[in-house]
């Protein structure tokens, strides 16, 4: 085998075996911002921002919940828009984020947990929603200029912001 080959085969190797201890991750691969785990202030906002600690979306919630806060919820397009211009000027555009957005198992009704406020306005990304199981929890989550994606929470390991 060629130097290269070992390498790359090597590479595949530990990015399974962290999958297998870890849960799939989603594509977040790319630039990246300087600081991460931040706390910052978007049109007045403050949102706490992480991508280096990847987790499941309960895990998430807790994080934002241990920080007297709760994972962003898009009410309005505005707020999506500005937050995604946001994230896009600051570098955080390669990243997948979960959301406060949940749909429960055997329920075709969307919340955003944090208030429990149903909603059905939507920015799905290309091909979405795809989840059409009634017997699993789907989360939204979403990147930059991607649109929302709906998941199994406990399917990605994802970044969140929490406000």
């Amino acid at each position: 085998m060629s130097g290269k080959a070992v390498t790359l085969f090597c590479g595949i190797c530990a990015l399974f075996v962290f999958i297998q201890a870890h849960g799939q991750i989603k594509g977040d691969h790319g630039k990246s911002a300087e600081s991460r785990g931040s706390y910052v202030n978007v049109t007045g906002t403050e949102y706490y921002i992480e991508t280096t600690s990847r987790v499941h979306r309960d895990e998430a919630k807790v994080e934002c919940e241990a920080r007297n806060m709760s994972l962003i919820s898009f009410q309005t397009l505005k707020k999506f828009e500005d937050t995604v211009n946001w994230l896009f000027d600051y570098g955080y555009d390669t990243y997948w984020f979960w959301t406060g957005a949940l749909k429960e198992v055997n329920s075709s009704v969307w919340i955003w947990e944090p208030t429990g406020e149903e909603f059905t306005y939507f920015q799905w990304g290309w091909d979405q929603p795809t989840v059409n199981n009634d017997s699993i929890r789907t989360c939204i989550d979403f990147k930059v200029f991607s649109g929302w994606d709906d998941d199994d929470c406990e399917q990605y390991s994802l970044g969140y912001i929490c406000e």
